[in-house]
């Protein structure tokens, strides 16, 4: 070192921490993409640093808003499609991933049905076979459906006695009405218990198609190779389809005034809140913006909401807000468990934040917090194949440009309070929230009349008199 260099050295003040420089946006793979002559649509994304390879199919038009009036039957289908094939049965299934050290799932969400597969490299070529055949030949057999829709039913039951799904079931058939999302994903006891055979051979046939189809391929594979699996494998796949992009169900735009919906649930000590209104798309361009003023608000244990509830008064163990982004708009809610003695305060204090984020611009350290915080959880989201398969597909799925991610870090960091200001003022409406809870009927609803006329609801989410 020269003593010019040690001069510089001794000048530098440790008693303070060096500033931290702004972080920088992080590279997101590169990623093959193609259409192939079925319609299938192919990404590829090659890493050779692990010798494995994860594959993701994603039916982008057969979630659970494609339930038809079949609520669950989307669900049903999607976590059938790994249990027999017509030559394998589900025992076979999961006995051959299982000798090669692979995994291999299928389920569905709101907007599409998917089916995943990890492996090491080397035994790709014996586990594809079996990707291949529960996607292509399926049996749906009347056993498994049966034993499925046992195991459903009894899920569906036992969530009557939980209060979070009791909120949750009502919030949704309040605030979305006849949209789809308004019916539980997993389905009712009535819709499961009649649910048949014939209708999920149906379901299959109309949506789970090549047309349909994103399928990406992660890890130590190249281009050339995948599209070799695709051609060996799925080149006999016949089915068409009929499903459509265009597909659009009405949601409600007009926002009524505050009113309060009970879940009734006799006995209860405490009260399971979801206060909100209809929200945001996941194609909404605001969506980073939002996700930024939410955080702050209640998306984060630093929040606003969970500092007011928790940290100051002592109501709540933990209060956050969230917008559910689907292909359609789904909710903001603010959720959280208080006792019945302070159930109408947590409630004005929930409200009173709503207001505060439309009426006054957060601090400037507030939003640098939440900048560090978001920035800093990012590429720790990226750290499986599977991940990053999943975030690909989403761009997509939902429409979104090919550098969304590799300027998502950037597209935070350039926002302003003025930004997250109007952003609030535009997506937080706190004169029309619907204000949902599971509680006990009887020792709340008297002081839940100040917010406006009170409906109470059993368990089934009927209306009852109470």
């Amino acid at each position: 070192m020269t003593n010019e260099l040690m001069s510089q050295v001794d000048k530098l003040d440790r008693s303070k921490p060096p500033k931290p420089k702004p972080p920088k946006d992080l590279i997101f793979p590169d990623y093959f993409d193609t259409t192939l002559q079925s319609g299938l649509n192919l990404l590829v994304i090659e890493n050779n640093k692990i010798p494995s390879v994860s594959i993701r199919l994603v039916f982008k038009n057969a979630g659970s808003f494609r339930d038809n009036g079949v609520p669950g039957i989307a669900s049903v289908t999607a976590e059938l499609l790994t249990k027999g094939t017509h030559t394998r049965n589900a025992l076979q299934i999961a006995d051959d991933v299982d000798f090669y050290g692979a995994s291999l799932s299928s389920g569905s969400d709101w907007d599409g049905s998917y089916v995943t597969l990890s492996c090491l490299k080397k035994h790709l070529d014996n586990v594809i076979d079996v990707l291949s055949d529960v996607v292509l030949n399926p049996e749906f057999s009347p056993d498994e459906l049966e034993r499925l829709k046992e195991q459903r039913i009894s899920s569906i039951i036992h969530g009557k006695s939980e209060p979070s799904v009791l909120s949750d079931r009502l919030f949704n058939k309040i605030v979305f009405g006849s949209h789809p999302y308004s019916q539980p994903s997993e389905g009712t006891e009535e819709s499961v218990k009649n649910m048949t055979r014939e209708q999920i051979i149906e379901f299959y046939k109309k949506y789970y198609n090549p047309q349909n189809l994103i399928i990406a391929f992660v890890g130590s594979i190249n281009k050339d190779e995948a599209v070799k699996i695709l051609n060996d494998k799925f080149q006999t796949w016949s089915n068409t389809g009929t499903v459509t992009d265009d597909y659009n169900p009405e949601i409600k735009t007009e926002y009524a005034p505050n009113r309060v919906y009970i879940a009734d649930k006799p006995e209860a000590v405490q009260s399971n809140l979801r206060i909100g209104h209809i929200g945001i798309a996941r194609n909404n361009p605001d969506f980073v913006a939002v996700t930024v003023m939410n955080t702050i608000l209640g998306g984060y244990f630093g929040s606003r909401i969970n500092y007011n509830l928790r940290e100051k008064h002592g109501y709540t163990y933990g209060a956050r807000s969230g917008f559910s982004a689907r292909l359609f708009p789904g909710d903001f809610s603010v959720d959280t468990d208080v006792r019945n003695e302070v159930t109408d305060s947590s409630i004005t204090l929930i409200i009173e934040e709503l207001k505060r984020i439309i009426s006054e611009e957060v601090t400037d350290e507030e939003l640098q917090l939440v900048k560090n915080y978001l920035t800093g959880i990012f590429p720790l989201q990226l750290e499986t194949a599977n991940a990053v398969a999943t975030r690909v597909i989403n761009l997509k799925l939902y429409g979104l440009p090919k550098d969304y991610y590799s300027t998502y870090i950037s597209s935070i960091n350039k926002l302003t309070k003025e930004d997250i200001f109007n952003t609030a003022k535009k997506y937080i409406r706190p004169d029309s929230i619907y204000i949902v809870l599971s509680g006990n009927s009887k020792a709340i609803k008297d002081k839940l009349k100040k917010f406006g006329d009170v409906t109470v609801f059993d368990a089934d989410g009927n209306q009852i008199d109470n």
